[in-house]
């Protein structure tokens, strides 16, 4: 079983990036990852109080350095950029990674899409799928990073915050 790992939009407190707003995934392709700085710095904005969740999912799919920690070994494949935000208005600093895995092709024939191309149903094919535990699949509109469940339920077992996992069909 597999589901799309995503950023609990229901957070109120949410700490913000300063210069960038929107709720558009940003998406590299594999020949742009090597472009990507091995540290990235993003300004923040909130209060003393601002939850800075284990995932956040626009504009660039980020996990916190713990979250990172946890996932990393279950595919070596993955790449990880650090990125560090800062909220210096509180002095506050926080570890985060950009999470790149590797795009496959690996929807099933029975998926579907709305007439403007937005993903209706996602189904995806077992076999395509191969060994592969965190991954994207080619050919989504909507860029979503995927897990396959023992990544999701090793994830559930600890204290993360602010994670929502959605089941995917498989076929």
């Amino acid at each position: 079983m597999y589901f799309t790992i995503e950023e609990d939009k229901r957070i109120q407190n949410r700490a913000r990036f300063r210069d960038m707003e929107s709720e558009t995934q940003i998406k590299f392709e594999s020949e742009e990852i090597s472009q990507i700085n091995d540290i990235t710095v993003l300004f923040m904005e909130g209060n003393k109080d601002s939850i800075y969740p284990s995932v956040f999912q626009a504009p660039l799919f980020m996990v916190s350095d713990d979250l990172k920690r946890l996932i990393e070994p279950y595919d070596l494949a993955v790449i990880y950029r650090r990125v560090v935000m800062n909220q210096i208005q509180e002095a506050r600093q926080h570890s985060y990674w950009l999470l790149l895995p590797k795009e496959i092709d690996c929807l099933h024939e029975s998926s579907e899409w709305y007439p403007n191309g937005w993903d209706k149903t996602i189904v995806l094919d077992r076999e395509k799928i191969g060994a592969r535990r965190i991954f994207r699949a080619k050919g989504m509109q909507i860029p979503k990073v995927i897990v396959h469940m023992d990544v999701s339920e090793s994830i559930m077992r600890r204290t993360f915050a602010g994670i929502v996992f959605q089941p995917l069909d498989v076929k």
